[in-house]
């Protein structure tokens, strides 16, 4: 998880949103120097500052004629890399993103195997609540637990959606590796979490849709684990319907995959 922030953050708009009508996008409040970076002294990411108490910025982008003018509204929303998903009801936009209080300045001469997590702010799940007319923003926090890279049924990007599936931590509470899958029932609060501790770590979840669906969590999980015990990566596919139950399948490689960057799937061979 840490590796992939250091390469991101260099980056003030990393990721946004969209619902049938908007582009959401967040301007998270730090400032970059980009000369130690193009001297060779540091890296880029060492050359990003959080700003502590200053407000992000949510820009409002109409994607059709409904509505054409751009809106930026201040928010309280800590620093985001990764959003969930967005989507509208009335007159009103909501938007999942992972949020984190801080982050924390990157170190390059830190060895990775010495960081301090407890130091580091956890990233959890805030839902925003746009009010399109009054243009004011409420922040509601609905994942505690630490957690990073979702995924959801790609059917239901930029439309409500009822299930969430996110790397996460091994314990419910505090920061550490990641080295589970959190699949969680927006609806009803229910979570169910696949663990492949002690020795397994887990990349960005995939969610694949089986054909002719009928529900929105009837497909498959396809997660990168490395495993520290052989020191090789297996890809593991886990049942959607019901992440807790044994792998269905698991796929031994002859050697270890670095955590990479982001995955997709399609159904479609590529030569």
């Amino acid at each position: 998880m840490l590796s992939r922030q250091i390469l991101y953050c260099g980056e003030q708009l990393h990721d946004f949103a969209i619902t049938p009508h908007y582009c959401l996008l967040l301007q998270n409040p730090v400032t970059f120097n980009p000369i130690p970076f193009l001297l060779g002294l540091k890296g880029a990411g060492e050359c990003v500052n959080f700003q502590q108490g200053k407000p992000s910025q949510l820009i409002i982008i109409p994607r059709t004629t409904r509505d054409k003018k751009v809106k930026t509204l201040e928010i309280d929303a800590g620093f985001v890399f990764h959003h969930v998903n967005a989507f509208e009801e009335g007159n009103n936009i909501y938007l999942d993103s992972i949020s984190y209080d801080s982050l924390s300045q990157v170190n390059f001469e830190t060895d990775y195997k010495e960081i301090d997590f407890d130091s580091i702010d956890p990233g959890r799940v805030y839902r925003l609540k746009i009010d399109l007319d009054g243009e004011t923003v409420d922040k509601k926090m609905i994942e505690s637990r630490s957690c990073e890279f979702p995924a959801i049924n790609p059917k239901n990007f930029g439309r409500n959606y009822r299930y969430l599936f996110i790397g996460t931590t091994h314990k419910d509470r505090g920061n550490a590796p990641f080295q589970a899958i959190l699949k969680k029932d927006l609806l009803t609060g229910e979570k169910q979490v696949h663990s492949f501790a002690p020795q397994g770590y887990v990349g960005e979840p995939i969610f694949v849709p089986k054909p002719n669906a009928t529900s929105e969590d009837e497909g498959w999980v396809l997660v990168m684990i490395y495993d520290g015990d052989q020191h090789r990566s297996d890809l593991v596919i886990l049942d959607g319907e019901n992440l807790e139950k044994e792998p269905i399948a698991t796929l031994h490689l002859k050697h270890h995959i670095p955590y990479g960057l982001h995955g997709n799937w399609t159904s479609e061979v590529f030569i």
